[in-house]
């Protein structure tokens, strides 16, 4: 039954996107981030449903009238560099066989990232990315709150099986990064029936990160809640809120919850803590060795190359996004990696700077402050995960690069009024320099 639910709502999806390709951009994201697929029983399961769509999506928006213009700042380029730079390094991969098919499931999704990156070019088709999002991954933050609940905490929670969340570690790392985002829906959203939900989810969605059992996710999650907290304009109720939930995690998490988090401080006997310093070692060294090359898409997990450094030791994934990167692509690949990273949060700067003193541009300011947020958490959970190519985080790069698109100002009308503004005499300057920005709206 849920096969034929699924395939028959594709269906259904995909009619609209031949007349609009966004919806198929939509479609795209909620099959890369869900992975509906993956919650079916029969023919549906694990079919190459998310290719379809892509396929589909692609067709229609090459026969339609839309062009594929990225927004103007460097990082969409900077995006194209680096996936130029992991196509000549796979040449030189330490096992190519092993690599490639990893190379094309990467190139997969950053075409998805280009192609919201072309077509994200409304505030409405923002909003929409971003309820994709927080519905996709906030399913399952909002059903691993009420597990935790309901087992209090004794259980762990997990993400749906064979996808990139599917461990707890990384589960707990995407709950992270949306809970910015469902706060920004929950005061930009009339509804206050959805508000409401908003409210509810929240709390279930941190029961989640805590039932994850995950270090990392918890570190991640206390950055996240204190730079929220920083950036708030309420800090006396986020901080009376914070310290109940303090209390409330530990009156209600069981002792083998806080017996795995006192394992940080003791990194020294964990094995698994182990396991990843030799990771680490092992990306730096093959980096240092063949430099500028790297050893290809999960080379530094192959045997050949891990034991090389630590002969008769078990191959462990790096566990970080940025040693990920600097073992599979070397010194040019991790560059250029930061650099995307740097630049997606120098734009949310340019963005709220643009944003000062215009209401009517509220949506943005909160908008780019909450995926600052996001992001930064992200950053701090990544360190102890392989994710570095996640969809999700990489869309949240490309929200900075659209709303910085979003809130520049007319060229033309910015220079006339920076030359009327040496003349206040002119009856017009007043005016000319009040121009709104193209596609602002007042309206929530």
């Amino acid at each position: 039954m849920r096969d034929i639910a699924l395939v028959s709502g594709l269906l259904v999806l995909l009619g609209i996107t031949l007349r609009y390709p966004y919806a198929g951009v939509l479609t795209w994201g909620w099959m890369t981030l869900m992975n509906p697929h993956m919650m079916v029983y029969s023919f549906a399961r694990g079919a190459p449903l998310n290719f379809a769509v892509a396929l589909v999506t692609v067709v229609s928006f090459l026969m339609s009238r839309e062009k594929l213009r990225w927004p103007r700042d460097p990082l969409p380029y900077l995006m194209v560099a680096f996936v130029a730079w992991m196509t000549f390094n796979s040449f030189f991969a330490a096992d190519p066989d092993w690599s490639w098919p990893l190379w094309d499931r990467t190139i997969r999704i950053y075409a998805f990232i280009f192609l919201a990156l072309a077509t994200m070019t409304s505030k409405a088709r923002l909003h929409a990315m971003v309820w994709v999002i927080v519905i996709s991954i906030g399913y399952y933050g909002v059903k691993g709150g009420v597990f935790t609940l309901m087992s209090g905490g004794n259980f762990r929670v997990y993400g749906p099986e064979n996808t990139i969340i599917g461990d707890n570690n990384q589960l707990a790392a995407a709950i992270v990064m949306i809970l910015p985002l469902v706060y920004y829906l929950m005061q930009h959203t009339e509804n206050k029936w959805l508000r409401l939900g908003f409210k509810l989810s929240f709390p279930l969605q941190i029961a989640t990160v805590l039932g994850s059992y995950s270090r990392g996710g918890v570190i991640a999650l206390s950055v996240m809640l204190s730079l929220f907290w920083l950036r708030s304009r309420r800090k006396v109720t986020y901080f009376i809120m914070g310290a109940l939930l303090v209390w409330g995690t530990f009156q209600f998490m069981p002792a083998e919850f806080f017996g795995r988090m006192s394992s940080v401080g003791d990194a020294s006997t964990d094995q698994s803590f182990i396991g990843r310093v030799n990771a680490w070692q092992v990306s730096y060294h093959y980096a240092v060795d063949h430099f500028p090359f790297g050893a290809g898409y999960a080379g530094t997990q192959r045997k050949q190359v891990f034991n090389y450094y630590f002969p008769d030791t078990d191959t462990h994934a790096a566990h970080s996004i940025y040693f990920q990167v600097l073992g599979e692509h070397g010194f040019p690949g991790l560059f250029l990696y930061l650099l995307i990273a740097v630049q997606a949060l120098y734009n949310t700067r340019i963005v709220l700077r643009r944003c000062r003193g215009r209401p009517e541009l509220a949506w943005a300011r909160d908008l780019a402050t909450m995926t600052e947020v996001a992001l930064i958490g992200f950053y701090v959970g990544g360190a102890a995960l392989s994710m570095a190519y996640y969809d999700g985080f990489l869309l949240l790069q490309a929200f900075t690069s659209i709303l910085r698109q979003q809130t520049e100002p007319d060229r033309k009308t910015y220079g006339m009024a920076r030359r009327m503004a040496q003349n206040p005499a002119t009856p017009a300057a007043e005016q000319v320099a009040d121009s709104r920005l193209p596609g602002e709206s007042v309206s929530r």
